[in-house]
């Protein structure tokens, strides 16, 4: 064999053998392991980070949410007698409350918390590898998608430079489910921020939150109202004017809802003619009713003193309405968004007049109404009125003798003068 073969030969072995070396470099790392290190004189931590979504206009609902901390092993060790030497981690909580603003984006409001130090204070037996499984407690809250995550979080328990002191010298996370999506077995972060400047622990519990009515009573004016007044001396208030609503629904709700509409009339009774709407449903304990679906637009047809009450909608629905043009009427508009003071538009004379377009607007936990008004022109009346006949009368006759004298005045002046 050649120089240049065994040359050849041993730079192939080399090869080989450094590939099996990553390979073996490739499984270590990809094994759970720590992530977030720690120092005898600045233990490590880790919390978990709560973040709640809801559509954009939710109060906040107060509520604590907990995380259980599950014995799994210790050094690798699940029996009995193994987890019965580990320590008992008392449940970490978060609470929320109805001041907590959060930050909104694409419709979402997002409020996020951490729970204090999840190992502070915990005396741990000996040095090892401590393993907890940690999820979170369901709630009652309606309403509240509760998270189902899951964690692995393996505490790292070291031995301190004196005799018999212990300290958390690492902490690492691997998911075993999360709500995000995230493979099983994929390691993160469970740093606290208030340890790593910027840094927000990604041991995290998302829930989701939408707020419903409890009620639907249609007269009670429920989520959504929108109203109509003819005014002006010569409006006709017996003339339907129609009115296209779309619902846009609230994010974070799946699927395509359909939702109740009431035609109510100033007495607040559901109105039950088809002059409103071709199409009405079978009564059900309130009355006949609309069905609306989400995105897709509806004509409904008011007259004065009517008005419409969209019942059941979450929190964070999106509404946009605009009244078709009528000859001869000024529209216009009052909107109150969520409680807040009332918004005023005045629009043309024979024009259309929309609300939310082209930004839907958002209704909120509270009154949410668009009340419509349409004043008819002013007419000024031509010819005789026969109720003033008579006093007309009286004041030609006064004319006409006054005529009379001046002209028998000026004949006599005329008579003396020839003479």
């Amino acid at each position: 064999m050649t120089k240049k073969r065994k040359t050849l030969r041993a730079f192939s072995a080399i090869a080989l053998a450094l590939v099996l070396c990553l390979g073996a470099m490739t499984t270590a790392f990809a094994a759970p392991g720590p992530i977030t290190g720690g120092t005898e004189t600045t233990p490590a931590q880790a919390v978990i980070t709560k973040a709640l979504q809801m559509p954009e206009g939710t109060v906040t609902p107060a509520e604590t949410f907990t995380f259980a901390f599950a014995k799994k092993d210790v050094d690798g060790d699940n029996s009995t007698t193994a987890q019965g030497t580990m320590p008992v981690i008392t449940g970490k909580t978060v609470t929320f409350a109805a001041a907590d603003t959060g930050t909104a984006a694409a419709g979402v409001k997002t409020v996020s918390k951490e729970t204090a130090s999840l190992f502070a204070g915990v005396t741990w037996p000996h040095a090892g590898v401590y393993t907890y499984t940690v999820t979170e407690s369901a709630g009652t809250t309606a309403g509240m998608t509760y998270s189902q995550a899951s964690y692995d979080i393996s505490v790292y328990v070291a031995n301190g430079s004196t005799s018999g002191s212990l300290y958390v010298g690492a902490i690492g996370t691997t998911v075993v489910t999360t709500d995000t999506g995230m493979a099983g077995s994929s390691k993160t972060d469970p740093t606290t921020s208030t340890t790593v400047t910027g840094a927000s622990s990604a041991m995290m519990f998302t829930n989701s939150y939408v707020q419903t009515p409890t009620t639907v009573n249609p007269a009670a004016d429920d989520m959504l109202s929108i109203r109509k007044t003819v005014a002006g001396t010569y409006g006709d208030q017996t003339k339907y004017f129609p009115f296209s609503v779309t619902l846009n629904k609230a994010a974070l709700v799946s699927g395509t809802p359909t939702y109740k509409v009431y035609v109510m009339n100033a007495a607040n009774a559901v109105v039950t003619s088809t002059d409103n709407y071709a199409t009405l449903q079978p009564a059900d304990t309130y009355g006949v009713y609309i069905n609306v679906t989400a995105g897709t637009p509806i004509t409904i047809n008011l007259k004065h003193g009517q008005w419409l009450s969209f019942v059941g909608l979450p929190v964070g629905t999106a509404y946009s309405v605009t009244e078709a043009a009528a000859a001869d009427y000024t529209p216009g508009v009052s909107v109150v968004v969520n409680g807040g003071a009332p918004t005023v538009t005045n629009g043309t004379v024979n024009t259309a007049l929309s609300v939310g377009s082209p930004t839907a607007v958002i209704i909120g936990a509270n009154a949410n109404s668009a009340a419509y008004t349409n004043t008819y022109k002013t007419i000024t009346p031509t010819g005789i009125d026969l109720n003033n006949l008579p006093f007309i009368m009286m004041l030609v006759i006064a004319a006409g003798a006054f005529v009379a004298f001046v002209a028998v005045k000026s004949r006599k002046r005329a008579h003396s003068s020839n003479q």
